[in-house]
C-alpha cells in the first residue's frame, strides 16, 4: 500500500466528559503546509475510509470508524468519540489511518488525559497539606508533562503511577468528587 502525500496530523482534546479527535493537518499551502490536504496533494473529500485504533491506559485497542461523523467533514474535521469509552485519566494511544482510494497513511497520537489529576493536585493545594506536599506532587506533575513533551511515554507512565501513589494516603475528598 501506498502512503499518501499528504502529511496527516491528529490532535486530540479533553474535557471532564469530553475526547474529541481533531485533523488538524490543514489545507495545503506551497509555502506554509506543502504536506497539506489539497491539490496538488490529495483532497480531503477523497478519503474514502478513516480510522482509528484507540487504546486507553491499560485497556485494549478499540477501532472506531470516523468516516460517518464531523471528522469526515471538510469543514469541522472533528469528533467527539466519548460515548465509545470509559474517559479515565493516563496515557491514552491513537493510530488513525487516512485512506484514500489504495494509498493510506497511519497517523500515532498520544495524548495523556489528566483531567481528574489536576482537580486533585488543585484540591491539595486548597486543602489540608498536612496529608501530602504540594510542591512535591506538583513537582512530579511538572516532570511528567515535560516527560510527554519529549515523547519519553513510559516514562509518563511511570510518573503517573508515582503521583497517583503519593496522593494514595490523601483523603477522599482530594481524590474524588472534583467537581472539575
Amino acid at each position: 500500500m501506498a502512503t499518501l502525500s499528504v502529511d496527516p496530523v491528529v490532535s486530540i482534546t479533553h474535557k471532564k466528559d469530553v475526547l474529541i479527535i481533531v485533523d488538524t493537518t490543514g489545507d495545503y499551502n506551497a509555502v506554509t503546509n506543502a504536506k497539506g490536504w489539497g491539490s496538488p496533494n490529495e483532497a480531503r473529500s477523497a478519503l474514502t475510509a478513516i480510522v482509528t485504533s484507540v487504546t486507553p491506559p491499560g485497556g485494549t485497542a478499540t477501532s472506531v470508524t470516523l468516516t460517518s461523523g464531523d471528522f469526515d467533514d471538510d469543514v469541522k474535521r472533528a469528533q467527539d468519540i466519548s460515548s465509545s469509552f470509559t474517559l479515565g485519566d493516563g496515557l491514552w494511544k491513537f493510530e488513525t489511518t487516512f485512506t484514500v482510494g489504495g494509498d493510506a497513511e497511519t497517523v500515532t497520537t498520544y495524548s495523556f488525559r489528566d483531567v481528574a489529576l489536576k482537580c486533585s493536585i488543585g484540591k491539595l493545594a486548597l486543602g489540608n497539606m498536612t496529608y501530602n506536599d504540594y510542591a512535591e506532587i506538583k513537582l512530579m506533575y511538572d516532570k511528567l508533562l515535560q516527560a510527554m513533551e519529549c515523547e519519553e511515554y513510559q516514562l509518563v507512565e511511570d510518573i503517573h503511577t508515582d503521583i497517583l501513589d503519593a496522593l494514595a494516603d490523601c483523603p477522599s475528598s482530594i481524590k474524588t468528587d472534583c467537581g472539575c
